[in-house]
C-alpha cells in the first residue's frame, strides 16, 4: 500500500524572473516569507421581492494575485527592475583627475578607489597615505596635520571660502554596476518558483506567473544596523493578454508532484 501523502507546507526553492513574453529566466533575488493574496471583486443583486433586500446572486471575482516577501539577496539587476531603471558594467582601469583638497574634508573620485598611486600638487610634491590623506570608500580624505594639510593652510584666505590647494589623483578602480533609476516605465515579467517541501513528501513544485509587474512594497534599506537588510517586494499577477482561452488560466499555474 503506497504511503499516505502528507500535505504540510514548508516550501523552499527559487524565485526566477524573465522578460515578458520570454523564458530567459534568472534568479535576480533570494526571497523569504513569500504569500500570495488575491484582489477579490463582488458584485451582488438584491432580491426586490423580499423585505430587507436579501441577495438574490453574488458573484465574486479576482482581477489580481499580490505576491509579497522579502528580498535578502538582491543584485543591481534586481535593483534596476524594481526602481523601473537601467543597470550598465562599467570596467576595470586607471585615471588621473584634479580636485580641490580641503583640511578635513572628502573628496569624491569619479570611480571606486581600489589603490591610489599617487596624490600630488602643482609642485608635483608627492603626498602620503595614511601621513596626509585616507583612502575612503568613495575617495579620499584630507587629514590634519601632515605636509598637505599645511599647504592648505599657507594658502591665501579667501573672504566666505575654505582654503584649499589642487590635487591631482592617480589611481586604479574596479569594475562596476552603474544603477539609474527610474528612467524607464514599467515592464512585465513573467516569475516561476521552483520549491521543494522539506517537510510533507518532500514533493516538489512549480508555480508559473505569466504576466506579472515586480516593484518595492516598502522601505529600500539603505545603511543596516545589527541585521542583514531585507528588500520588500511586491509581484502583482494579472491576467495575460496572449492567454484568451477560457479553460486556461491566465494568471498563473501550480504543478505539484504527486508521490
Amino acid at each position: 500500500m503506497a504511503e499516505l501523502m502528507k500535505h504540510t507546507q514548508l516550501f523552499r526553492g527559487p524565485c526566477l524572473v524573465a522578460d515578458w513574453p520570454s523564458h530567459n529566466y534568472e534568479e535576480l533575488f533570494k526571497l523569504q516569507d513569500v504569500s500570495a493574496e488575491p484582489t477579490t471583486n463582488e458584485i451582488t443583486i438584491a432580491d426586490p421581492t423580499r423585505i430587507g433586500l436579501p441577495p438574490l446572486d453574488t458573484v465574486q471575482t479576482v482581477s489580481q494575485i499580490d505576491i509579497n516577501g522579502e528580498a535578502v539577496d538582491f543584485s543591481p539587476r534586481a535593483a534596476a527592475v524594481l526602481m523601473y531603471g537601467s543597470v550598465a558594467e562599467t570596467p576595470s582601469g586607471s585615471t588621473v583627475e584634479e580636485h580641490d583638497a580641503y583640511i578635513g574634508r572628502d573628496i569624491v573620485l569619479s570611480e571606486f578607489p581600489l589603490e591610489v598611486d599617487t596624490v600630488t600638487d602643482e609642485d608635483d610634491v608627492e603626498y602620503e597615505r595614511n601621513v596626509d590623506y585616507a583612502v575612503t570608500h568613495v575617495g579620499l580624505r584630507i587629514l590634519p596635520g601632515g605636509a598637505l594639510a599645511a599647504k592648505i593652510a599657507a594658502q591665501t584666505s579667501v573672504p566666505g571660502e575654505m582654503k584649499k590647494t589642487a590635487i591631482t589623483v592617480e589611481y586604479t578602480y574596479p569594475a562596476a554596476d552603474v544603477i539609474k533609476p527610474f528612467i524607464e516605465g514599467q515592464k512585465h515579467f513573467r516569475v516561476l518558483f521552483g520549491q521543494i517541501n522539506e517537510g510533507g513528501n518532500s514533493e516538489r513544485r512549480r508555480i508559473r506567473c505569466f504576466y506579472c509587474k515586480i516593484s518595492l512594497n516598502g522601505g529600500l534599506p539603505i545603511n543596516q544596523g545589527t541585521d542583514f537588510g531585507t528588500v520588500p517586494v511586491k509581484i502583482t499577477l494579472m491576467g495575460d493578454p496572449n492567454i484568451v482561452d477560457a479553460g486556461e488560466a491566465s494568471m498563473w499555474d501550480w504543478k505539484v508532484e504527486r508521490k
